[in-house]
C-alpha cells in the first residue's frame, strides 16, 4: 500500500520498535462507528482520508477496517496534538482519560498501541501536531484528500478555523464530515452553519454528524 503522506512526514515508520508492554487496548470514542463513515467511504472510494482530532483512534480504526474490508488502497492521516482538549483539562474525569505521566498525556502511545493491536499500521499514519500547523504542512506538500473528518476542538473559533483550513485540502468531488452537531456543542453548530451559509454549500445532517460535499 502506498504511504504517500507517511513517507513525507516520517523518515521511518512511527510504529517501528514501539514497545507497548504493560498497555491494554483502549479505543475510547464517541460515535466512532456512525453509518455516515461507511456511506461516504463507499461513495468516494478514498485514497486519502485526513482526520482532525483523533483522541485514541476509535474513528480512524473504524474507517481503517472499512477501507480494508472494501479492498481500498487508502491512507488515513490522523492529526492530533495528543494533548487533550479544554474539556479534558477542566474536569477530574477528563484528566483521568488523559492518563497523565509526569504531567504529560499518554494519548499518543495509547493511539499507537490501538492501531498496532488492530493491525492497521499500514493504513493509519499519525501526525502529532496542532490542527492549524498540520494544515499548513499538508498544504505545503500540495496534499489533497478525498475525505476530511473534523472532530478536534469544540469551541466556535476553533471549529471554524479547522473547517476553513481543511476545506481547501479536500479535492473536487470530495467531502468533509464533522462531529458533535448538537445542542451540547453550540460552537460546532454555529461554525458548521456559518461556513455552509458563507460558501453556499448544503449542510447535510445525519443525527449529530454533519457533511459538506465539494461537488
Amino acid at each position: 500500500m502506498a504511504k504517500n503522506v507517511q513517507t513525507l512526514l516520517h523518515s521511518t515508520s512511527p510504529y517501528a520498535d514501539f514497545d507497548g508492554k504493560g498497555m491494554s487496548y483502549d479505543p475510547q470514542g464517541w460515535g466512532s462507528d456512525h453509518p455516515v463513515f461507511a456511506q461516504e467511504i463507499e461513495r468516494l472510494a478514498p485514497a486519502l482520508i485526513v482526520e482532525v482530532g483523533t483522541w485514541k483512534g476509535a474513528s480512524a480504526l473504524h474507517m481503517g477496517k472499512l477501507v480494508q474490508r472494501l479492498g481500498m488502497d487508502c491512507e488515513i492521516v490522523c492529526v492530533d496534538s495528543f494533548l487533550g482538549s479544554m474539556e479534558h483539562w477542566i474536569s477530574q474525569r477528563g484528566k483521568s482519560d488523559l492518563n497523565l505521566e509526569f504531567g504529560h498525556p499518554q494519548l499518543y502511545y495509547q493511539f499507537l498501541f490501538n492501531v498496532l493491536h488492530d493491525g492497521l499500521e499500514d493504513i493509519i499514519t499519525p501526525f502529532a501536531s496542532t490542527s492549524t500547523q498540520a494544515a499548513k504542512i499538508l498544504a505545503h506538500y500540495s496534499i489533497q484528500c478525498d475525505l476530511a473528518y473534523i472532530d478536534a476542538g469544540h469551541e466556535y473559533p476553533d471549529v471554524l478555523t479547522d473547517i476553513e483550513h481543511y476545506w481547501p485540502l479536500v479535492r473536487e468531488g470530495g467531502a468533509m464530515i464533522g462531529d458533535d452537531f448538537s445542542n451540547n456543542w453550540p460552537g460546532v453548530m454555529r461554525a458548521a452553519r456559518e461556513f455552509s451559509d458563507t460558501n453556499g454549500l448544503p449542510l447535510n445532517i445525519y443525527d449529530y454528524k454533519w457533511v459538506l460535499r465539494k461537488d
